[in-house]
């Protein structure tokens, strides 16, 4: 895996963009709008999905959804993260994770993570069960950039995509963070 995530695909400010105006509306996307750099706002309200995006830009403009938000909406990011998850696997790859199981899915959840991301990357655990629950831990490398807010991002990104192999129950918790000075951010994630 690479050290740190440096660019991430356009598509991810295209997502961010509608769900704030579906979710929030439209004046509070632009509340945000304007407490972001000029380089953020064009980022988030015109990005081209095939064009790559500083890590940084992405950071700042999950600061300040986080700051509008978080009083009345703390898990704000990790809501957002379930949307861009459900956005990314529309049509013929939303059938093709129905078909995976979830070792499968974490197989080759390396080359998903490429195709969103420079630099960085997602590795699992082996999955064990216990208890009549399966678990195992999801670390993602390359995580500084996107501060502790973009954490809250993956965190629902993960229970999205583990959900669409059909296993039910999800459980995803924080374990580590690079934010915290951990090596990796990391999530324990059980399912049955």
């Amino acid at each position: 895996m690479n050290d740190t995530m440096g660019f991430m695909r356009g598509t991810n400010s295209i997502f961010l963009k509608k769900w704030l105006v579906e979710k929030y509306g439209q004046e509070t996307f632009e509340q945000i709008s304007a407490k972001i750099s000029p380089k953020a706002r064009e980022m988030l309200e015109s990005a081209d999905p095939n064009k790559w995006y500083e890590t940084s830009l992405t950071k700042e403009i999950y600061d300040a959804i986080d700051k509008k938000l978080h009083s009345s909406n703390p898990d704000a990011l990790i809501d957002f993260g379930r949307f861009s998850a459900e956005m990314s696997v529309k049509g013929f790859l939303r059938y093709l994770t129905r078909l995976l199981t979830v070792q499968q899915l974490f197989k080759r959840a390396e080359a998903f993570w490429k195709s969103y991301n420079k630099g960085g990357g997602i590795r699992t655990d082996e999955i064990t069960e216990e208890n009549g629950r399966k678990k195992t831990t999801v670390y993602v490398s390359g995580t500084s950039g996107i501060g502790a807010q973009g954490c809250k991002v993956l965190e629902g990104y993960i229970e999205v995509l583990i959900s669409r192999t059909g296993v039910h129950d999800i459980v995803v918790k924080k374990k580590t963070c690079v934010n915290k000075g951990d090596k990796d951010c990391s999530w324990d994630v059980s399912w049955s």
